[in-house]
């Protein structure tokens, strides 16, 4: 069992303070709340994306994709778009293989993802 928690995980919707667990299989068991310490469990500054394996490529070796974003918008976009933007594969669902994403160096309290030429603060990473 891997438990990976985060300020946010982004799956169906925008989490505050929860954890992602993956059985031993690397399937995904299930997203929760993060209420207090738990032992063993990872934690991750940024965004938690739970994808299905395939899509875009990201390295299993940890290296870091750049993410182009632009300010002055709302906090995140709703259904796929925020994946489609950002070139990620689509969620995972409960019971299916999965891979963790990280998206790090982006503030949530004014970030549109996109492809333009904004800021490129951020970066995606494979967990």
């Amino acid at each position: 069992m891997r438990r990976v928690a985060s300020h946010y995980v982004y799956w169906n919707g925008l989490f505050r303070m929860h954890y992602v667990e993956l059985d031993d299989a690397g399937c995904l068991a299930g997203i929760y709340p993060l209420e207090g310490e738990i032992a063993g469990t990872e934690f991750y500054d940024g965004i938690l994306f739970p994808v299905v394996e395939g899509g875009k490529t990201f390295h299993a070796d940890g290296t870091k994709i750049p993410c182009r974003w632009k300010r002055g918008s709302m906090p995140m976009e709703s259904g796929s778009d925020a994946y489609r933007k950002l070139g990620l594969p689509q969620a995972a669902e409960i019971g299916k293989a999965a891979v963790l994403l990280l998206l790090s160096g982006v503030s949530l309290a004014a970030a549109e993802f996109g492809t333009d030429d904004g800021c490129c603060d951020g970066y995606i990473q494979r967990l």
